[in-house]
Formats: structure tokens, sequence, C-alpha cells
């Protein structure tokens, strides 16, 4: 009866600690390298043995992969948030040039696009 136990506890703490890593994986998008590294370190091993040189190529061709798709998640943030940073200081620069008009700011709202507009006529302020 004990072991039965141990073996039901030990084949749950191995499924959650999987669970997490491939959590972790899909979270880093290292959900295929860790896929093939797991194929090839089990059900794979005798190829992967015969052919290590390809086996390690395929590995690192995923991984270069992923590495290529955090480079181009980084430059799409940067690339927005120099965008979103642009959008506030033109957004900026229009109220002071409102206010300095004496457009009460209870009259216009800022569309879609970021261009200031008079609520009552939909026109773009001047």
């Amino acid at each position: 009866m004990p072991y039965t136990v141990f073996i039901s506890l030990g084949i749950s703490a191995v499924l959650l600690f999987l669970s997490l890593i491939f959590r972790l994986a899909g979270k880093l998008r290292l959900t295929l390298p860790l896929l093939y590294f797991l194929l090839t370190a089990t059900v794979l091993n005798p190829w992967a043995a015969a052919h290590e040189t390809l086996a390690f190529a395929i590995l690192y061709g995923l991984l270069s992969f992923s590495v290529l798709s955090w480079l181009f998640s980084l430059r799409n943030t940067i690339r927005d948030r120099r965008y979103y940073k642009a959008l506030e200081e033109d957004m900026s620069w229009q109220v002071k040039r409102a206010r300095n008009k004496g457009i009460a700011m209870d009259t216009v709202y800022f569309d879609s696009t970021g261009n200031m507009r008079y609520k009552d006529t939909n026109e773009i302020v001047d």
C-alpha cells in the first residue's frame, strides 16, 4: 500500500513539473525546442546518438527561431513606445495650443487618430 502512494505522488510531481516547464516554455516561445529536446532525449535517442551533429543543428535552428521571434517582438515594442510617446507629445501640444486660443477643454475631444475635434460639430480644432 505505501508503495502505491509514493508511486502516485512521484507521478503527480513529475506531471506538475512538466506542466510548469511547458507553461514557462510557452511564455518564452520555447515550446518547439523543448518538445524536440524531450523527444531526442527519450523516443528518438538512438537516432540522435547516431546523427548527433544533425540533432544539435536542428535544436540550434529551433532555438534561433525563438530568439528571432524575441528580437521581432522587442523591435515592435520599441516602435510602439516611440509612436505612443510622439502621440502623447502631439496631444499635449494640441491642448496647450487650444488653451492659448481660449477654447474650453469640455467642448473638445480627441478622436482615435489623435486629432482634437469640437464635440458639437466634429470639426478639427485649428
